[in-house]
């Protein structure tokens, strides 16, 4: 038996295994004593990035098979054997952007579905940057780069047009830091 606060899990199976995730259901008790499932889900943690280009904010706009299409900060999921936030938020970067190298401050990073996942988003903003070539993998190749304003990118959060959680919480970070 695990105690994790006032939940205990007394056993665990394993319901689904892809490539992408896999799927757990936990026995427990609540907190209230009473006995209980919880399911939840293993996914990589992810990245994402506040890069700044000539005074410009770098805003991929792509359609997502889920969600449509989406304005988000670049970034993406940390691959098997990955373990320092900073090299995946770099290679995401190089991938979807093409741009590389440059100062890069971490932002801690945030549990965007707590209830389902214990994966976790780390943010990094970089500048001074280097342009190159992009390599979007296969799902990414109808993604476009935006150059906009880090005040446009405030306005979107709020308008509703930037909806990928961990990317509006970056872009607001930034725009109430004055870092840029």
């Amino acid at each position: 038996m695990e105690t994790r606060g006032p939940w205990r899990r007394h056993g665990r199976e394993q319901l689904c295994t892809t490539p992408r995730l896999v799927a757990y259901r936990d026995e427990i008790t609540l907190p209230d004593g009473s006995p209980g499932h919880y399911d939840w889900v293993q996914v990589p943690d992810m990245v994402r990035v506040a890069a700044l280009v000539d005074g410009r904010l770098l805003v991929i706009e792509q359609y997502h098979y889920l969600t449509g299409t989406m304005w988000q900060l670049p970034g993406g999921s940390m691959e098997p054997g990955e373990r320092d936030s900073v090299a995946t938020a770099q290679r995401e970067l190089a991938e979807e952007t093409g741009y590389r190298e440059g100062r890069w401050t971490p932002h801690g990073a945030l549990h965007p579905m707590p209830g389902l996942t214990p994966a976790r988003v780390h943010l990094w903003s970089a500048d001074g940057l280097t342009p190159g070539y992009p390599s979007p993998e296969p799902g990414e190749t109808d993604l476009k780069v935006r150059h906009i304003p880090l005040d446009d990118a405030a306005r979107a959060v709020r308008a509703g047009r930037i909806t990928c959680a961990p990317s509006a919480a970056l872009v607001l970070r930034m725009a109430a830091s004055g870092e840029y």
